[in-house]
Protein backbone atom coordinates (compact mmCIF):
# COMPACT_ATOMS: atom_id res chain seq x y z
CA UNK A 1 0.00 0.00 0.00
CA UNK A 2 1.77 3.47 -1.06
CA UNK A 3 2.44 6.01 1.46
CA UNK A 4 0.46 9.12 1.18
CA UNK A 5 3.11 12.25 0.82
CA UNK A 6 3.54 14.36 3.77
CA UNK A 7 1.43 17.77 3.66
CA UNK A 8 3.45 20.90 3.14
CA UNK A 9 1.64 21.76 6.67
CA UNK A 10 3.03 18.86 8.06
CA UNK A 11 6.82 19.40 6.15
CA UNK A 12 8.45 21.56 9.12
CA UNK A 13 7.73 18.95 11.90
CA UNK A 14 8.75 15.89 10.03
CA UNK A 15 12.29 17.79 9.02
CA UNK A 16 12.26 18.41 13.44
CA UNK A 17 11.55 14.64 14.21
CA UNK A 18 14.59 13.01 12.20
CA UNK A 19 16.72 15.01 14.16
CA UNK A 20 14.99 15.79 17.48
CA UNK A 21 12.74 12.52 18.15
CA UNK A 22 14.89 9.60 15.85
CA UNK A 23 15.79 8.53 19.41
CA UNK A 24 12.57 7.60 20.78
CA UNK A 25 10.41 7.33 17.31
CA UNK A 26 11.50 4.08 14.39
CA UNK A 27 10.98 6.64 12.10
CA UNK A 28 11.04 3.64 9.77
CA UNK A 29 8.02 2.22 10.98
CA UNK A 30 4.36 3.67 10.62
CA UNK A 31 3.09 6.77 13.06
CA UNK A 32 0.39 9.44 13.17
CA UNK A 33 1.47 12.79 13.03
CA UNK A 34 -1.49 15.99 13.95
CA UNK A 35 -1.96 19.30 13.50
CA UNK A 36 -3.81 21.70 15.22
CA UNK A 37 -3.43 25.77 14.37
CA UNK A 38 -3.28 28.48 17.05
CA UNK A 39 -6.00 31.14 16.98
CA UNK A 40 -6.52 34.81 17.43
CA UNK A 41 -10.34 35.98 18.51
CA UNK A 42 -11.03 38.33 16.16
CA UNK A 43 -14.74 39.97 17.26
CA UNK A 44 -16.76 39.31 20.20
CA UNK A 45 -16.66 37.65 23.79
CA UNK A 46 -15.35 37.28 25.95
CA UNK A 47 -18.42 35.71 27.54
CA UNK A 48 -19.29 32.60 25.35
CA UNK A 49 -23.19 32.66 26.83
CA UNK A 50 -26.23 31.51 24.65
CA UNK A 51 -27.34 33.97 21.84
CA UNK A 52 -23.35 35.35 22.08
CA UNK A 53 -21.47 35.57 18.82
CA UNK A 54 -17.86 36.09 18.02
CA UNK A 55 -15.62 36.15 14.98
CA UNK A 56 -11.96 34.46 15.04
CA UNK A 57 -8.98 33.22 12.80
CA UNK A 58 -7.03 30.21 12.99
CA UNK A 59 -3.00 31.22 12.56
CA UNK A 60 -0.58 29.82 10.12
CA UNK A 61 1.43 28.66 12.98
CA UNK A 62 0.59 25.39 14.47
CA UNK A 63 1.04 22.80 17.23
CA UNK A 64 2.19 18.86 16.07
CA UNK A 65 2.33 15.69 17.35
CA UNK A 66 4.12 12.73 16.49
CA UNK A 67 2.49 9.40 18.28
CA UNK A 68 3.65 5.72 17.34
CA UNK A 69 1.89 2.77 19.51
CA UNK A 70 4.93 0.81 21.43
CA UNK A 71 4.99 -3.53 21.70
CA UNK A 72 4.96 -2.81 25.19
CA UNK A 73 3.09 -1.04 27.99
CA UNK A 74 5.58 1.48 28.22
CA UNK A 75 4.74 5.27 28.07
CA UNK A 76 7.21 8.53 26.84
CA UNK A 77 5.65 11.47 25.96
CA UNK A 78 8.21 14.46 24.75
CA UNK A 79 7.26 18.10 24.61
CA UNK A 80 9.43 20.36 22.16
CA UNK A 81 9.11 23.92 23.46
CA UNK A 82 11.44 26.89 22.53
CA UNK A 83 14.22 28.31 25.23
CA UNK A 84 12.33 31.48 25.78
CA UNK A 85 8.94 28.81 26.45
CA UNK A 86 11.20 26.87 29.17
CA UNK A 87 12.26 24.41 26.55
CA UNK A 88 12.24 20.78 26.24
CA UNK A 89 10.16 18.07 28.67
CA UNK A 90 9.57 14.92 29.09
CA UNK A 91 8.06 12.05 31.20
CA UNK A 92 8.10 8.48 30.80
CA UNK A 93 5.97 5.89 32.70
CA UNK A 94 3.76 2.54 32.28
CA UNK A 95 -0.10 2.30 31.41
CA UNK A 96 -0.36 1.15 35.10
CA UNK A 97 1.51 4.38 36.01
CA UNK A 98 -1.50 6.36 35.06
CA UNK A 99 -4.30 4.01 34.79
CA UNK A 100 -6.24 1.73 37.22
CA UNK A 101 -6.12 -2.35 36.31
CA UNK A 102 -10.12 -1.71 36.11
CA UNK A 103 -9.40 0.94 32.99
CA UNK A 104 -10.36 4.77 34.16
CA UNK A 105 -7.71 7.04 35.21
CA UNK A 106 -6.31 7.45 38.50
CA UNK A 107 -7.51 9.51 40.70
CA UNK A 108 -6.72 13.49 39.91
CA UNK A 109 -4.95 13.90 43.92
CA UNK A 110 -2.65 10.76 42.92
CA UNK A 111 -1.91 12.25 39.24
CA UNK A 112 -0.69 15.32 41.14
CA UNK A 113 1.05 13.91 43.67
CA UNK A 114 3.03 11.56 41.00
CA UNK A 115 3.76 14.43 38.60
CA UNK A 116 4.61 16.98 41.24
CA UNK A 117 7.27 14.08 42.72
CA UNK A 118 8.69 13.54 38.94
CA UNK A 119 8.88 17.89 38.34
CA UNK A 120 6.19 17.26 35.76
CA UNK A 121 3.08 18.96 36.75
CA UNK A 122 2.76 19.90 32.88
CA UNK A 123 1.46 16.59 32.51
CA UNK A 124 -1.65 17.22 34.04
CA UNK A 125 -2.43 18.78 30.54
CA UNK A 126 -1.70 15.17 29.10
CA UNK A 127 -4.35 14.11 31.48
CA UNK A 128 -7.24 16.90 30.96
CA UNK A 129 -7.01 15.85 27.05
CA UNK A 130 -7.21 11.74 28.01
CA UNK A 131 -10.30 12.69 31.01
CA UNK A 132 -12.06 14.63 28.45
CA UNK A 133 -11.92 12.35 25.67
CA UNK A 134 -12.62 9.31 27.90
CA UNK A 135 -15.72 10.76 29.80
CA UNK A 136 -17.22 11.63 26.39
CA UNK A 137 -16.87 8.53 25.12
CA UNK A 138 -13.75 9.13 22.71
CA UNK A 139 -10.85 7.21 24.07
CA UNK A 140 -10.53 4.42 25.58
CA UNK A 141 -7.88 3.20 28.03
CA UNK A 142 -4.91 2.44 26.22
CA UNK A 143 -3.92 -1.04 25.53
CA UNK A 144 -0.66 -0.90 24.41
CA UNK A 145 2.29 1.94 25.30
CA UNK A 146 3.07 4.79 22.85
CA UNK A 147 5.70 7.60 22.34
CA UNK A 148 3.88 11.04 22.11
CA UNK A 149 6.22 14.08 20.51
CA UNK A 150 4.60 17.44 21.07
CA UNK A 151 5.52 20.63 19.06
CA UNK A 152 4.97 24.00 19.88
CA UNK A 153 5.76 25.96 16.82
CA UNK A 154 3.47 28.84 17.91
CA UNK A 155 5.17 32.65 18.27
CA UNK A 156 7.22 32.82 21.38
CA UNK A 157 4.57 35.81 22.75
CA UNK A 158 1.68 35.04 25.13
CA UNK A 159 -1.40 34.45 23.56
CA UNK A 160 -2.25 33.04 20.30
CA UNK A 161 -4.49 30.12 21.68
CA UNK A 162 -1.41 28.34 22.40
CA UNK A 163 -2.82 26.08 24.59
CA UNK A 164 -6.23 25.68 22.64
CA UNK A 165 -3.91 24.32 19.53
CA UNK A 166 -1.62 22.08 22.00
CA UNK A 167 -4.74 20.53 23.22
CA UNK A 168 -6.07 19.92 19.88
CA UNK A 169 -3.58 18.39 18.40
CA UNK A 170 -2.94 16.29 21.22
CA UNK A 171 -6.08 14.96 21.38
CA UNK A 172 -6.43 14.24 17.54
CA UNK A 173 -3.27 12.06 18.05
CA UNK A 174 -4.46 10.31 20.82
CA UNK A 175 -7.64 9.59 19.15
CA UNK A 176 -5.53 8.32 16.31
CA UNK A 177 -3.52 6.16 18.59
CA UNK A 178 -6.19 4.07 18.73
CA UNK A 179 -7.03 3.00 15.22
CA UNK A 180 -10.11 6.10 14.61
CA UNK A 181 -12.13 6.76 11.65
CA UNK A 182 -10.96 10.37 10.91
CA UNK A 183 -14.64 10.60 8.85
CA UNK A 184 -16.18 10.24 12.34
CA UNK A 185 -14.48 12.87 14.42
CA UNK A 186 -16.80 15.47 15.41
CA UNK A 187 -14.87 18.93 15.72
CA UNK A 188 -17.62 20.09 18.45
CA UNK A 189 -17.25 16.86 20.59
CA UNK A 190 -13.46 17.41 19.97
CA UNK A 191 -13.81 20.73 21.70
CA UNK A 192 -16.48 19.81 24.38
CA UNK A 193 -14.01 16.93 25.19
CA UNK A 194 -11.13 19.45 25.99
CA UNK A 195 -13.71 22.12 27.68
CA UNK A 196 -14.36 19.43 30.12
CA UNK A 197 -11.64 18.00 30.94
CA UNK A 198 -9.50 21.00 31.42
CA UNK A 199 -12.13 22.35 33.77
CA UNK A 200 -12.22 18.96 35.40
CA UNK A 201 -8.68 18.30 35.83
CA UNK A 202 -7.20 21.87 35.90
CA UNK A 203 -9.52 24.01 37.10
CA UNK A 204 -9.36 26.37 33.92
CA UNK A 205 -11.41 27.03 31.18
CA UNK A 206 -10.95 26.87 27.86
CA UNK A 207 -12.48 29.25 25.84
CA UNK A 208 -14.72 27.40 23.20
CA UNK A 209 -14.08 29.81 20.61
CA UNK A 210 -10.68 28.93 20.92
CA UNK A 211 -10.73 25.13 20.45
CA UNK A 212 -13.27 25.08 17.87
CA UNK A 213 -11.40 27.54 16.25
CA UNK A 214 -8.44 24.87 16.27
CA UNK A 215 -9.96 22.22 15.43
CA UNK A 216 -12.61 23.62 12.59
CA UNK A 217 -11.19 26.71 10.70
CA UNK A 218 -11.22 26.81 7.22
CA UNK A 219 -8.09 28.02 5.72
CA UNK A 220 -8.68 31.50 4.27
CA UNK A 221 -12.05 32.24 6.45
CA UNK A 222 -13.26 33.70 9.05
CA UNK A 223 -14.90 31.46 12.11
CA UNK A 224 -18.34 33.17 12.84
CA UNK A 225 -19.66 31.80 15.93
CA UNK A 226 -23.81 32.22 17.35
CA UNK A 227 -22.85 30.56 21.44
CA UNK A 228 -25.70 28.51 22.71
CA UNK A 229 -26.43 24.58 23.54
CA UNK A 230 -25.31 23.43 20.20
CA UNK A 231 -22.84 26.36 18.37
CA UNK A 232 -23.99 27.73 15.03
CA UNK A 233 -20.81 27.84 12.41
CA UNK A 234 -20.64 30.01 9.60
CA UNK A 235 -17.04 30.53 7.36
CA UNK A 236 -16.98 33.36 5.84
CA UNK A 237 -13.99 33.45 2.85
CA UNK A 238 -12.11 36.54 3.39
CA UNK A 239 -13.12 38.94 0.64
CA UNK A 240 -10.23 39.35 -2.36
CA UNK A 241 -7.24 41.40 -1.92
CA UNK A 242 -8.28 42.10 1.91
CA UNK A 243 -5.91 40.88 4.98
CA UNK A 244 -6.48 40.36 8.62
CA UNK A 245 -3.17 40.48 10.35
CA UNK A 246 -2.08 40.25 13.75
CA UNK A 247 0.65 42.69 15.22
CA UNK A 248 2.19 41.53 18.49
CA UNK A 249 3.33 44.71 20.92
CA UNK A 250 4.94 42.61 22.82
CA UNK A 251 5.76 42.82 26.81
CA UNK A 252 3.66 38.98 27.58
CA UNK A 253 -0.03 39.42 28.17
CA UNK A 254 -1.06 42.54 27.98
CA UNK A 255 -4.01 41.94 30.66
CA UNK A 256 -4.12 38.57 31.92
CA UNK A 257 -7.18 38.70 34.08
CA UNK A 258 -9.09 41.16 32.02
CA UNK A 259 -11.10 38.18 30.55
CA UNK A 260 -11.86 36.58 33.38
CA UNK A 261 -12.85 39.80 35.58
CA UNK A 262 -15.43 41.08 32.12
CA UNK A 263 -16.94 37.54 31.92
CA UNK A 264 -18.05 37.38 35.92
CA UNK A 265 -18.65 40.68 36.27
CA UNK A 266 -21.24 40.37 33.35
CA UNK A 267 -22.42 37.14 34.46
CA UNK A 268 -23.26 38.93 38.01
CA UNK A 269 -25.21 41.74 36.14
CA UNK A 270 -26.97 39.12 34.18
CA UNK A 271 -28.43 37.59 37.30
CA UNK A 272 -29.74 40.95 38.58
CA UNK A 273 -31.58 41.24 35.15
CA UNK A 274 -32.80 37.91 35.13
CA UNK A 275 -34.48 38.40 38.99
CA UNK A 276 -36.01 41.49 37.76
CA UNK A 277 -37.58 39.93 34.81
CA UNK A 278 -38.25 36.63 36.74
CA UNK A 279 -40.40 39.19 39.19
CA UNK A 280 -42.14 41.23 36.06
CA UNK A 281 -43.17 37.75 34.90
CA UNK A 282 -41.22 37.89 31.69
CA UNK A 283 -39.02 35.56 29.94
CA UNK A 284 -35.09 35.23 31.32
CA UNK A 285 -32.20 35.38 29.25
CA UNK A 286 -29.47 33.02 28.66
CA UNK A 287 -26.64 35.47 28.04
CA UNK A 288 -26.55 39.10 27.22
CA UNK A 289 -26.17 38.47 23.29
CA UNK A 290 -30.00 37.87 23.65
CA UNK A 291 -30.41 41.51 24.90
CA UNK A 292 -30.25 44.10 21.71
CA UNK A 293 -28.78 47.43 22.13
CA UNK A 294 -32.12 49.28 21.87
CA UNK A 295 -33.65 46.89 24.85
CA UNK A 296 -30.60 47.17 27.12
CA UNK A 297 -31.00 51.53 26.91
CA UNK A 298 -34.69 50.95 26.71
CA UNK A 299 -34.89 50.42 30.39
CA UNK A 300 -33.16 46.68 30.96
CA UNK A 301 -29.46 48.06 32.32
CA UNK A 302 -31.24 49.92 34.93
CA UNK A 303 -31.83 46.50 36.51
CA UNK A 304 -27.46 46.01 36.47
CA UNK A 305 -26.03 47.86 39.65
CA UNK A 306 -23.08 50.05 38.15
CA UNK A 307 -20.93 48.90 40.32
CA UNK A 308 -20.97 45.85 43.23
CA UNK A 309 -18.12 43.72 45.16
CA UNK A 310 -17.98 40.30 44.73
CA UNK A 311 -18.70 39.95 49.03
CA UNK A 312 -22.54 42.02 48.32
CA UNK A 313 -23.35 39.95 45.22
CA UNK A 314 -23.21 37.07 47.33
CA UNK A 315 -24.88 37.79 49.92
CA UNK A 316 -27.63 38.26 47.62
CA UNK A 317 -27.48 35.50 45.54
CA UNK A 318 -27.48 32.19 47.40
CA UNK A 319 -29.00 29.77 44.84
CA UNK A 320 -28.53 31.99 41.18
CA UNK A 321 -29.58 30.12 38.08
CA UNK A 322 -25.93 30.74 36.84
CA UNK A 323 -24.73 27.98 39.95
CA UNK A 324 -20.87 28.33 39.06
CA UNK A 325 -20.61 32.00 39.83
CA UNK A 326 -21.11 30.85 43.15
CA UNK A 327 -17.16 29.53 42.76
CA UNK A 328 -16.27 31.80 40.63
CA UNK A 329 -17.17 34.81 42.68
CA UNK A 330 -14.16 36.60 44.14
CA UNK A 331 -15.23 38.37 47.78
CA UNK A 332 -12.49 41.10 47.48
CA UNK A 333 -13.04 41.91 43.59
CA UNK A 334 -15.03 44.93 43.04
CA UNK A 335 -17.05 44.76 39.43
CA UNK A 336 -18.77 47.74 37.33
CA UNK A 337 -21.30 44.80 36.18
CA UNK A 338 -23.16 47.50 34.42
CA UNK A 339 -20.53 48.81 32.09
CA UNK A 340 -19.13 45.46 31.18
CA UNK A 341 -22.86 43.97 30.60
CA UNK A 342 -22.88 46.40 28.48
CA UNK A 343 -19.60 45.60 26.69
CA UNK A 344 -21.56 41.63 26.27
CA UNK A 345 -24.22 43.39 24.62
CA UNK A 346 -22.82 45.22 21.87
CA UNK A 347 -19.73 43.46 21.34
CA UNK A 348 -22.42 40.40 19.79
CA UNK A 349 -23.96 42.97 17.41
CA UNK A 350 -20.51 44.24 16.73
CA UNK A 351 -19.22 40.70 15.67
CA UNK A 352 -22.93 40.58 13.42
CA UNK A 353 -21.96 43.76 11.64
CA UNK A 354 -18.44 42.92 11.19
CA UNK A 355 -19.50 40.38 8.98
CA UNK A 356 -22.30 42.29 7.35
CA UNK A 357 -19.69 44.76 6.53
CA UNK A 358 -16.93 41.88 4.83
CA UNK A 359 -20.17 40.57 2.86
CA UNK A 360 -20.66 43.67 1.51
CA UNK A 361 -17.70 44.50 0.40
CA UNK A 362 -17.20 41.24 -1.51
CA UNK A 363 -20.17 41.86 -2.92
CA UNK A 364 -19.59 45.57 -4.18
CA UNK A 365 -15.92 46.25 -3.90
CA UNK A 366 -17.06 49.19 -2.33
CA UNK A 367 -13.79 50.71 -0.10
CA UNK A 368 -16.65 52.29 2.36
CA UNK A 369 -17.98 48.88 3.50
CA UNK A 370 -14.52 47.84 4.26
CA UNK A 371 -13.79 50.89 6.04
CA UNK A 372 -17.17 50.36 8.03
CA UNK A 373 -15.03 46.99 9.16
CA UNK A 374 -12.23 48.52 10.36
CA UNK A 375 -14.80 50.87 12.39
CA UNK A 376 -16.42 47.93 13.91
CA UNK A 377 -12.58 46.85 15.16
CA UNK A 378 -12.03 50.47 16.70
CA UNK A 379 -15.56 50.31 18.84
CA UNK A 380 -14.83 47.12 20.23
CA UNK A 381 -10.77 47.98 21.32
CA UNK A 382 -12.90 51.55 22.25
CA UNK A 383 -15.02 49.42 24.43
CA UNK A 384 -12.28 47.44 25.88
CA UNK A 385 -10.62 50.54 27.06
CA UNK A 386 -13.90 51.95 28.56
CA UNK A 387 -16.08 49.12 29.47
CA UNK A 388 -13.53 47.11 30.70
CA UNK A 389 -10.98 49.11 32.41
CA UNK A 390 -7.94 48.26 29.63
CA UNK A 391 -5.04 49.91 29.87
CA UNK A 392 -1.22 49.21 27.86
CA UNK A 393 1.51 51.31 26.78
CA UNK A 394 2.84 48.68 24.37
CA UNK A 395 -0.36 48.23 22.67
CA UNK A 396 -1.82 51.69 23.14
CA UNK A 397 1.18 53.48 21.79
CA UNK A 398 0.95 50.75 18.57
CA UNK A 399 -2.28 51.32 17.79
CA UNK A 400 -2.20 54.68 18.01
CA UNK A 401 0.71 54.75 14.84
CA UNK A 402 -1.64 52.05 13.02
CA UNK A 403 -4.15 54.86 13.42
CA UNK A 404 -2.20 57.50 12.18
CA UNK A 405 -1.41 55.86 9.28
CA UNK A 406 -5.26 54.66 8.64
CA UNK A 407 -6.94 54.66 5.45
CA UNK A 408 -4.09 55.97 3.28
CA UNK A 409 -1.82 52.82 4.40
CA UNK A 410 -4.52 50.65 3.61
CA UNK A 411 -5.52 50.17 7.16
CA UNK A 412 -9.02 50.51 8.32
CA UNK A 413 -8.91 49.27 12.31
CA UNK A 414 -7.22 47.11 14.86
CA UNK A 415 -7.98 45.68 18.29
CA UNK A 416 -6.83 43.61 20.96
CA UNK A 417 -7.24 39.96 20.68
CA UNK A 418 -8.05 37.73 22.79
CA UNK A 419 -8.93 39.69 25.82
CA UNK A 420 -5.50 40.45 26.87
CA UNK A 421 -4.25 36.91 27.18
CA UNK A 422 -1.36 37.86 24.96
CA UNK A 423 -0.03 41.12 23.49
CA UNK A 424 -1.70 40.66 19.51
CA UNK A 425 -3.18 43.39 17.86
CA UNK A 426 -5.33 42.64 14.95
CA UNK A 427 -6.04 44.70 11.84
CA UNK A 428 -8.12 44.96 9.04
CA UNK A 429 -6.79 46.61 5.64
CA UNK A 430 -6.10 45.85 1.83
CA UNK A 431 -3.70 42.96 1.01
CA UNK A 432 -1.22 45.82 -0.11
CA UNK A 433 -0.68 47.45 3.36
CA UNK A 434 1.58 44.63 4.45
CA UNK A 435 4.45 46.64 3.62
CA UNK A 436 3.66 49.53 5.68
CA UNK A 437 2.32 47.06 7.90
CA UNK A 438 5.64 45.52 8.64
CA UNK A 439 7.73 48.96 8.70
CA UNK A 440 5.16 50.07 11.48
CA UNK A 441 5.61 46.96 13.58
CA UNK A 442 9.50 47.56 13.23
CA UNK A 443 9.58 50.79 14.37
CA UNK A 444 7.67 49.69 17.41
CA UNK A 445 10.06 47.11 18.48
CA UNK A 446 13.32 49.42 17.79
CA UNK A 447 11.39 51.95 20.41
CA UNK A 448 10.38 49.59 22.52
CA UNK A 449 12.70 46.50 22.15
CA UNK A 450 9.50 44.11 22.22
CA UNK A 451 7.23 42.82 19.70
CA UNK A 452 7.45 43.23 16.39
CA UNK A 453 6.17 39.79 15.04
CA UNK A 454 3.44 40.51 11.81
CA UNK A 455 1.64 37.28 11.32
CA UNK A 456 -1.44 37.37 8.03
CA UNK A 457 -1.54 33.93 7.23
CA UNK A 458 -4.68 32.14 7.81
CA UNK A 459 -4.63 28.55 8.48
CA UNK A 460 -6.91 25.51 8.87
CA UNK A 461 -8.35 23.55 11.54
CA UNK A 462 -6.93 20.37 12.69
CA UNK A 463 -9.56 18.21 12.29
CA UNK A 464 -10.05 18.79 8.86
CA UNK A 465 -6.59 18.09 7.62
CA UNK A 466 -4.58 17.99 10.37
CA UNK A 467 -4.11 14.04 9.79
CA UNK A 468 -1.21 11.59 8.11
CA UNK A 469 -0.06 8.19 8.95
CA UNK A 470 2.96 6.71 7.34
CA UNK A 471 6.56 6.07 7.65
CA UNK A 472 9.09 9.59 7.39
CA UNK A 473 12.07 7.05 6.58
CA UNK A 474 11.02 4.04 4.66
CA UNK A 475 13.85 1.18 4.26
CA UNK A 476 14.67 1.18 0.37
CA UNK A 477 16.28 -1.97 1.02
CA UNK A 478 12.96 -3.42 2.26
CA UNK A 479 11.09 -2.06 -0.45
CA UNK A 480 13.30 -3.68 -2.92
CA UNK A 481 13.46 -6.93 -1.57
CA UNK A 482 9.26 -6.78 -0.81
CA UNK A 483 9.25 -5.83 -4.37
CA UNK A 484 11.31 -8.86 -5.39
CA UNK A 485 9.21 -11.33 -3.40
CA UNK A 486 6.31 -10.33 -4.79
Amino acid sequence: MPVPSLLPTLLPFAALLRGAAADVLQLDAPLWITRAPGCLDLVGGPSELPGSASVSIATGRSAYCAIQNQADDKILIRFLRSEPKGGNLEWSGKISTIYTKKGPPRSLAVLQALFEADGAMWMMEMMAVMIGLRRTHQLNTPKQGFVLVIWDWMPDGAGYGVEAAVATATALAFKASTGLDKKRVDGIRIARALIYGYKETLHRSLSMTQVLTCAVAQRGCLLAIEHGLDPVMQWLPLPEHVVVASIDAGGGPAAPDMARHATIGARMGLEHLNKALKKAKLPRRGGWGQVSSAEFEGGLRSHVPTKESGKDWLSKFKTPQDEELLSLVPVDENFRERALSEHHVRESARARRLLQHLQDYSRTKREDFLAEAGRVLNSAHRSLVEKCAFKDDNVTALRAELTSAGRKAGLFGSRLADGGAGSAIMVIGHATAMPRLRELAAVHKKTFGVGGQVFHEVGQGGVLDGWWEGVLNADEEKKSDASKKS
